[in-house]
């Protein structure tokens, strides 16, 4: 039998407000909204459709923890989303740095309170 190869990882969020969740990966990070039905929306890189974050709505209405949710998203340009953060208000919980490993980075809270690792190899 042949071994197969993992095409895509996904992670998935849930959030209290899908609006938010909205203008943070498209508005903010500049992802494109590829799928939205409502209970769930897709968001895709425009230059790595494979790079993905799904967002469900949290329809339970359970209480949310997303605390311990960490992604890490590499980009070509930290710095120019590191000034999108400071413009929209965007809580950085990182401030930009040099790590000593050639990465440049920084950390935000989204509106579910994952945080996400936005970083750029030097």
């Amino acid at each position: 039998m042949k071994e197969t190869g993992i095409q895509r990882v996904v992670p998935n969020i849930y959030s209290n407000n899908i609006e938010r969740s909205k203008l943070f990966y498209n508005g903010f990070l500049g992802m494109k909204l590829a799928m939205d039905m409502g209970w769930i929306l897709t968001f895709i890189s425009n230059d790595n459709p494979t790079a993905q974050i799904s967002v469900f709505k949290n329809t339970g209405n359970k209480p949310l923890d997303n605390t311990a949710i960490f992604i890490s998203v590499e980009v070509s340009n930290v710095d120019y989303l590191y000034n999108r953060a400071k413009e929209q208000n965007i809580e950085i919980v990182y401030p930009l740095t040099n790590e000593e490993w050639d990465v440049r980075r920084f950390f935000v809270k989204d509106p579910n309170g994952a945080t996400i690792n936005i970083l750029m190899h030097l």
